[in-house]
């Protein structure tokens, strides 16, 4: 009866949380679409053809920029959730190990894969006495699982075991997949932004500071220039991490159905927050947002790095903690 409680209570957080990230990967192509359309208002109204003709203008210039954009950045993300696997790992520093350096991890990470039905996933450390992990793969059968060195030194097995189940937990809901795609859609929808906001400064400069038009059409070009930064510099960066939000509170819970122990991912969780940061992992949010922790949290950022953590990759410990006890109380 117990186990029977305890599935559906899991099962609960599961369903609750699917609606919300396709909610939220709706708007990537919105943004997408938004971003390319601003642009080509902008770069019209900055054509020389006055802003009295750049609205009409500018469907014409969407509808034969957008195929091509469009395009190329499908195939980008294709060849990202593919390949993005291997440039994380080598992004993070992480290197694989054998069975024989480290049969402990080996035996829980076996075991979790027999438990979940799934082929066993490669390993990786990252040589770093900080306490942090992260899954990777486009699919189970493709996965790899990476922990630090200090996971490996400072938490005792029942607490390992969870933090790896948690870790699972992404790599049976395909979590995995959903943020290498999150990740690339990010960076697609940013680089368009950067080359917008570029080619008008260098195409402000070029005329020397000149204004065309009156002060109402500037007003509405500056707006839309402001809009394009808003979408590329923070609204896709808000989309990636509610994405991650969720999905930490989902393999929470992944982890204590897998264990039976939700109590060995509280206390992993109480040491981790202690010491989250992998220094290696200096200016790479992406796969910051991979990990079981903020990796970030404290240390020396980045302005970007700042702003982005105002709204964080990760629910807070607590509140992960407060979702984990009241399943234990419900079961």
């Amino acid at each position: 009866m117990a186990d029977t409680k305890l599935s559906q209570t899991f099962y609960d957080a599961i369903a609750k949380n699917r609606w919300r990230t396709a909610f939220l990967f709706t708007l990537f192509p919105a943004m997408l679409l938004a971003i390319l359309y601003l642009g080509s208002f902008i770069l019209m109204a900055f054509s020389g053809s006055g802003y009295g003709d750049a609205t009409t203008q500018t469907g014409n210039l969407f509808f034969t920029l957008s195929p091509w954009i469009i395009g190329g950045s499908i195939l980008w993300m294709i060849v990202m959730v593919f390949s993005g696997k291997n440039m994380i790992l080598s992004l993070s520093g992480a290197h694989p190990i054998k069975k024989s350096d480290a049969p402990e991890l080996y035996r829980i990470v076996e075991n979790l894969a027999i438990r979940t039905g799934i082929k066993t996933p490669r390993v990786f450390v990252m040589e770093d006495d900080s306490l942090n992990a992260f899954a990777t793969g486009y699919s189970p059968d493709k996965a790899a699982v990476t922990v630090t060195r200090g996971i490996l030194k400072k938490l005792i097995p029942a607490e390992l075991e969870a933090v790896l189940a948690h870790e699972f937990g992404h790599i049976i809901n395909r979590d995995t997949r959903t943020m290498l795609v999150a990740i690339t859609m990010t960076g697609i929808i940013q680089l368009i932004a950067d080359m917008i906001l570029r080619s008008l400064w260098f195409s402000g400069r070029s005329r020397g500071g000149r204004s065309h038009g009156d002060d109402k059409s500037g007003a509405i070009v500056f707006l839309a220039i402001i809009a394009v930064w808003i979408i590329g510099f923070i609204g896709a960066i808000l989309v990636q991490l509610g994405i991650s939000r969720k999905r930490e509170l989902l393999a929470d819970a992944e982890s204590a159905y897998l264990t039976r122990n939700p109590q060995g991912l509280i206390t992993a969780l109480e040491k981790i927050t202690a010491d989250p940061r992998v220094e290696q992992l200096d200016g790479k949010r992406s796969i910051a947002a991979l990990c079981i922790a903020d990796p970030l949290e404290a240390g020396n950022q980045s302005l970007l790095d700042s702003l982005q953590s105002l709204f964080g990759t990760h629910p807070s410990t607590k509140n992960r903690i407060k979702e984990l006890r009241r399943m234990m109380v419900a079961t």
